[in-house]
Protein backbone atom coordinates (compact mmCIF):
# COMPACT_ATOMS: atom_id res chain seq x y z
CA UNK A 1 0.00 0.00 0.00
CA UNK A 2 1.51 3.32 -1.04
CA UNK A 3 1.58 6.44 1.10
CA UNK A 4 -0.02 9.25 -0.90
CA UNK A 5 0.64 12.96 -0.18
CA UNK A 6 -2.79 13.12 1.49
CA UNK A 7 -1.92 10.45 4.02
CA UNK A 8 1.60 11.78 4.50
CA UNK A 9 0.18 15.18 5.41
CA UNK A 10 -2.45 13.55 7.62
CA UNK A 11 0.20 11.53 9.46
CA UNK A 12 2.43 14.58 9.97
CA UNK A 13 -0.45 16.64 11.32
CA UNK A 14 -1.51 13.89 13.71
CA UNK A 15 2.03 13.28 14.97
CA UNK A 16 2.73 16.96 15.57
CA UNK A 17 -0.38 17.29 17.70
CA UNK A 18 0.08 14.01 19.63
CA UNK A 19 1.61 13.83 23.10
CA UNK A 20 5.04 12.15 23.21
CA UNK A 21 3.71 9.24 25.26
CA UNK A 22 1.31 8.36 22.48
CA UNK A 23 3.88 8.22 19.68
CA UNK A 24 4.44 4.49 20.20
CA UNK A 25 0.77 3.77 19.59
CA UNK A 26 -1.43 3.79 16.51
CA UNK A 27 -3.25 7.07 15.94
CA UNK A 28 -6.80 7.09 14.61
CA UNK A 29 -7.57 9.67 11.91
CA UNK A 30 -10.24 10.52 9.33
CA UNK A 31 -9.33 11.37 5.73
CA UNK A 32 -11.04 14.21 3.84
CA UNK A 33 -13.41 11.77 2.15
CA UNK A 34 -14.51 10.26 5.47
CA UNK A 35 -12.46 7.05 5.56
CA UNK A 36 -11.16 5.97 8.99
CA UNK A 37 -7.47 5.01 9.12
CA UNK A 38 -4.83 4.02 11.65
CA UNK A 39 -1.43 5.74 11.48
CA UNK A 40 1.45 3.60 12.81
CA UNK A 41 4.60 4.97 14.49
CA UNK A 42 6.65 3.82 11.47
CA UNK A 43 4.67 6.16 9.20
CA UNK A 44 2.54 3.46 7.54
CA UNK A 45 -1.25 3.54 7.50
CA UNK A 46 -4.08 1.03 7.21
CA UNK A 47 -7.85 1.17 7.22
CA UNK A 48 -9.47 1.06 10.65
CA UNK A 49 -11.66 -2.04 10.22
CA UNK A 50 -13.43 -1.57 13.55
CA UNK A 51 -14.36 2.02 12.72
CA UNK A 52 -15.49 1.08 9.21
CA UNK A 53 -17.86 -1.51 10.63
CA UNK A 54 -19.46 1.09 12.90
CA UNK A 55 -19.84 3.90 10.36
CA UNK A 56 -23.50 3.17 9.68
CA UNK A 57 -24.46 3.25 13.35
CA UNK A 58 -22.43 6.40 13.98
CA UNK A 59 -24.28 8.17 11.18
CA UNK A 60 -21.28 8.70 8.93
CA UNK A 61 -18.42 11.14 8.79
CA UNK A 62 -18.42 14.93 8.76
CA UNK A 63 -17.06 16.74 5.70
CA UNK A 64 -15.54 20.09 6.58
CA UNK A 65 -16.47 22.73 4.02
CA UNK A 66 -14.26 25.72 3.24
CA UNK A 67 -16.20 27.56 5.98
CA UNK A 68 -15.10 26.40 9.44
CA UNK A 69 -18.53 26.54 11.04
CA UNK A 70 -20.27 24.52 8.30
CA UNK A 71 -20.00 20.74 7.89
CA UNK A 72 -21.92 18.03 6.03
CA UNK A 73 -22.37 14.71 7.80
CA UNK A 74 -22.61 11.90 5.25
CA UNK A 75 -22.65 8.11 5.41
CA UNK A 76 -19.48 6.79 3.76
CA UNK A 77 -21.17 3.45 3.12
CA UNK A 78 -23.67 5.22 0.87
CA UNK A 79 -21.90 8.30 -0.52
CA UNK A 80 -18.49 9.00 -2.03
CA UNK A 81 -16.79 12.38 -1.81
CA UNK A 82 -15.52 12.90 -5.35
CA UNK A 83 -11.92 14.05 -5.94
CA UNK A 84 -11.52 17.68 -6.90
CA UNK A 85 -11.49 18.21 -10.64
CA UNK A 86 -8.72 20.20 -12.24
CA UNK A 87 -9.63 23.88 -12.20
CA UNK A 88 -12.62 23.33 -9.89
CA UNK A 89 -13.23 26.06 -7.33
CA UNK A 90 -11.85 25.27 -3.89
CA UNK A 91 -15.19 26.13 -2.24
CA UNK A 92 -17.13 23.45 -4.18
CA UNK A 93 -17.21 19.67 -3.67
CA UNK A 94 -19.27 16.92 -5.27
CA UNK A 95 -20.71 13.73 -3.78
CA UNK A 96 -21.99 10.67 -5.65
CA UNK A 97 -24.18 7.93 -4.26
CA UNK A 98 -22.44 4.55 -4.36
CA UNK A 99 -25.39 2.59 -5.76
CA UNK A 100 -28.11 5.05 -6.85
CA UNK A 101 -28.15 7.62 -9.70
CA UNK A 102 -28.24 10.62 -7.36
CA UNK A 103 -25.64 13.33 -6.86
CA UNK A 104 -24.91 16.13 -4.45
CA UNK A 105 -22.93 19.35 -4.41
CA UNK A 106 -21.90 21.69 -1.60
CA UNK A 107 -20.67 25.24 -2.17
CA UNK A 108 -19.55 27.31 0.82
CA UNK A 109 -18.08 30.82 0.82
CA UNK A 110 -16.69 33.19 3.44
CA UNK A 111 -18.74 36.00 1.92
CA UNK A 112 -21.65 37.90 3.49
CA UNK A 113 -25.06 37.39 1.92
CA UNK A 114 -28.73 36.93 2.78
CA UNK A 115 -30.93 33.90 2.28
CA UNK A 116 -32.96 35.84 -0.28
CA UNK A 117 -29.92 36.85 -2.34
CA UNK A 118 -28.58 33.29 -2.20
CA UNK A 119 -31.89 31.90 -3.48
CA UNK A 120 -31.80 34.39 -6.34
CA UNK A 121 -28.25 33.28 -7.16
CA UNK A 122 -29.36 29.63 -7.33
CA UNK A 123 -32.05 30.45 -9.89
CA UNK A 124 -29.69 32.74 -11.78
CA UNK A 125 -27.08 29.99 -12.05
CA UNK A 126 -29.71 27.57 -13.38
CA UNK A 127 -30.82 30.11 -15.98
CA UNK A 128 -27.23 30.79 -17.08
CA UNK A 129 -26.87 27.04 -17.67
CA UNK A 130 -29.79 27.14 -20.12
CA UNK A 131 -32.39 25.67 -17.76
CA UNK A 132 -35.93 26.86 -17.16
CA UNK A 133 -37.12 26.20 -13.63
CA UNK A 134 -40.39 25.37 -11.91
CA UNK A 135 -40.48 25.84 -8.14
CA UNK A 136 -41.86 22.86 -6.22
CA UNK A 137 -40.98 23.80 -2.61
CA UNK A 138 -39.89 27.17 -1.24
CA UNK A 139 -39.90 27.36 2.55
CA UNK A 140 -37.73 27.80 5.65
CA UNK A 141 -36.67 25.42 8.40
CA UNK A 142 -34.52 25.48 11.52
CA UNK A 143 -31.11 23.76 11.47
CA UNK A 144 -28.81 24.07 14.47
CA UNK A 145 -30.81 27.11 15.57
CA UNK A 146 -30.39 28.88 12.20
CA UNK A 147 -33.09 29.84 9.71
CA UNK A 148 -32.26 27.83 6.59
CA UNK A 149 -33.97 28.04 3.22
CA UNK A 150 -35.35 24.85 1.65
CA UNK A 151 -35.79 24.96 -2.10
CA UNK A 152 -36.84 22.29 -4.57
CA UNK A 153 -37.28 22.95 -8.25
CA UNK A 154 -37.60 21.14 -11.55
CA UNK A 155 -35.13 22.22 -14.24
CA UNK A 156 -35.35 21.52 -17.98
CA UNK A 157 -33.25 22.64 -20.94
CA UNK A 158 -33.88 22.81 -24.68
CA UNK A 159 -32.34 19.40 -25.31
CA UNK A 160 -35.04 17.78 -23.17
CA UNK A 161 -32.92 17.04 -20.09
CA UNK A 162 -35.08 17.29 -16.96
CA UNK A 163 -33.85 17.22 -13.36
CA UNK A 164 -35.10 17.90 -9.86
CA UNK A 165 -32.83 19.81 -7.48
CA UNK A 166 -33.48 19.76 -3.75
CA UNK A 167 -31.45 22.28 -1.76
CA UNK A 168 -30.79 23.73 1.68
CA UNK A 169 -29.14 27.14 1.69
CA UNK A 170 -28.02 29.55 4.39
CA UNK A 171 -26.32 32.94 4.51
CA UNK A 172 -25.39 35.50 7.14
CA UNK A 173 -23.07 38.49 7.59
CA UNK A 174 -19.99 36.23 7.43
CA UNK A 175 -20.62 33.12 5.30
CA UNK A 176 -22.99 31.29 2.99
CA UNK A 177 -23.60 27.68 1.92
CA UNK A 178 -25.66 25.75 -0.63
CA UNK A 179 -26.13 21.98 -0.28
CA UNK A 180 -27.93 20.37 -3.23
CA UNK A 181 -29.03 16.85 -4.09
CA UNK A 182 -30.29 16.11 -7.58
CA UNK A 183 -31.27 13.44 -10.09
CA UNK A 184 -33.43 12.97 -13.17
CA UNK A 185 -36.98 14.27 -12.74
CA UNK A 186 -38.41 10.82 -13.53
CA UNK A 187 -36.36 9.26 -10.69
CA UNK A 188 -36.59 11.84 -7.94
CA UNK A 189 -39.71 10.38 -6.29
CA UNK A 190 -37.88 7.05 -5.89
CA UNK A 191 -34.80 8.56 -4.26
CA UNK A 192 -36.24 11.56 -2.45
CA UNK A 193 -35.70 9.98 0.99
CA UNK A 194 -32.00 9.41 0.26
CA UNK A 195 -31.61 13.02 -0.85
CA UNK A 196 -33.33 14.31 2.27
CA UNK A 197 -31.10 12.15 4.46
CA UNK A 198 -28.01 13.77 3.00
CA UNK A 199 -29.44 17.30 3.15
CA UNK A 200 -30.27 16.79 6.82
CA UNK A 201 -26.55 16.21 7.42
CA UNK A 202 -25.94 19.95 7.06
CA UNK A 203 -24.65 21.40 10.34
CA UNK A 204 -24.00 25.07 11.13
CA UNK A 205 -22.27 26.11 14.34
Amino acid sequence: MKNTPLYAALALSALLSAPLAALAQDIRAVTEDGRRVLLSPDGKWRFDAKARASVATEGGSPFQTSVKKITVNFNTNEWTLMPKREGEASNKRMFQHRSLPIYSMVIADELPASNESLKSAIFSNAASGGFTTTTLIDQSKQISGHQVGELRFAAANKSGMEFVFSSYYYADEDDNVQLMCYTAQSLFHKYQAECEKLLNGLAIK
